[in-house]
C-alpha cells in the first residue's frame, strides 16, 4: 500500500474527507472517491452523448468525460487499491463479448444536503434515465473487474475512466453487468431534478455488495435481464452507437477488426485505442 493511501485509511478515521483524496473505512468497508457533476455538453463536441460510464477524468484528459455521470481527479489505481483493501480480489474486465469477472460491489452517489440539510446517498442507478421512456435505470449489479494494460501501464490510469456500465472499454476499475445488447437498446441520460448543478463537489461510494440489489432482490440471480423491458421495440437505427466528433476511421486498407473502432477518440497527434490483454496492478 502506498503512502498517499495509508494517509487516506488514517484520515477516514479521524474526520471529514481530505479534499481530493481517497477515503477508506475499513470499520464501515467503504471507499469514498470526491467527485464533481460533470457537464453534459462538451464546447468542442457537437452533441451531448448518451451516458455509458459513471464516472472518468474531466475533459480533456478523460477519453470519455462526453458520456459520463461524475468526473473525479485522483488516479484510478488508488480506488484499485483501495477496494483491495477491503478485502476484495479483482476479478477480469469484460470488452465487447467477453464476459466479465470480479466480486459485486455497491456504488453510490452522495450529495451533500442544502442549507445545512444531512448529505444523502442514492444508487447510481436512480440517476440513470432511459431517454426513450424516461424511466430510471432499475437497479443492476456492478462488479470490481481491475483493468487491462494501456502503454504499459495500468490501463484504466492511462485514459482515467473508472467505472464503465457497458463492457465499451476494459481500461476500467469497475464495470456493470449490462452488456453491449442492452447498450445497443437503452439510451441514457442524467435525471437532472435529482442532481445538484454541474461542478458540484460529491462522493462516491464504494462498498462491497451484501446481497443482490434490494429492488430485484425477488427477480431471480439475474437482473440485468430486467433492464430490457425499459425498451419496447428495437432497431437497427436504435442499435448503432452514437458517433463522436474526430472519431478514428477504419485504415484504407481495408475494414478494421475492432469492433470498437467507431469508439476510438483521437486528440491531435495521438490515438487512443483500447487495449485486450488483462493485468494485475503491480503491488508497492
Amino acid at each position: 500500500m502506498n503512502s498517499a493511501l495509508i494517509a487516506a485509511v488514517v484520515l477516514s478515521f479521524c474526520g471529514p474527507d481530505p479534499q481530493g483524496a481517497v477515503v477508506v473505512d475499513k470499520e464501515k468497508k467503504t471507499v469514498r472517491v470526491p467527485c464533481k457533476i460533470a457537464p453534459r455538453k462538451l464546447a468542442n463536441l457537437p452533441e451531448i452523448y448518451p451516458i455509458e460510464v459513471l464516472a472518468t477524468w474531466p475533459a480533456p484528459k478523460g477519453n470519455k468525460a462526453h458520456e459520463t455521470v461524475v468526473t473525479f481527479e485522483v488516479m484510478p489505481s488508488e480506488v484499485f487499491k483501495a477496494i483491495e483493501s477491503l478485502g476484495l480480489k479483482a476479478g477480469k474486465p469484460g470488452r465487447g463479448e467477453d464476459p466479465l469477472q470480479g466480486p459485486e460491489v455497491e456504488l453510490l452517489l452522495e450529495i451533500p444536503g442544502a442549507a445545512n440539510a444531512p448529505a444523502r446517498q442514492i444508487r447510481f442507478e436512480s440517476i440513470l434515465l432511459d431517454k426513450k421512456t424516461g424511466k430510471a435505470l432499475p437497479n443492476i449489479k456492478w462488479h470490481f473487474t481491475g483493468s487491462v494494460p494501456k502503454d504499459g501501464k495500468f490501463g484504466a490510469d492511462v485514459t482515467g475512466t473508472l467505472v464503465a456500465l457497458y463492457p465499451v472499454t476494459d481500461e476500467v476499475v469497475m464495470q456493470s453487468g449490462l452488456t453491449m445488447r442492452e447498450e445497443g437498446m437503452i439510451k441514457l441520460e442524467t435525471a437532472k431534478n435529482l442532481l445538484p448543478p454541474e461542478g458540484t463537489a460529491v462522493t462516491m461510494v464504494i462498498k462491497p455488495a451484501a446481497g443482490p440489489p434490494p429492488a430485484m432482490a425477488a427477480s431471480g440471480p439475474d437482473p440485468e435481464k430486467q433492464v430490457l423491458k425499459l425498451s419496447k421495440s428495437v432497431g437497427p437505427a436504435d442499435a448503432a452507437a452514437p458517433a463522436v466528433a474526430g472519431s478514428a476511421l477504419p485504415p484504407t486498407g481495408g475494414p478494421s477488426t475492432d469492433p470498437f473502432e467507431h469508439r476510438k477518440e483521437v486528440r491531435p497527434g495521438k490515438s487512443l485505442p483500447d487495449s485486450s490483454r488483462p493485468v494485475d496492478l503491480p503491488k508497492q
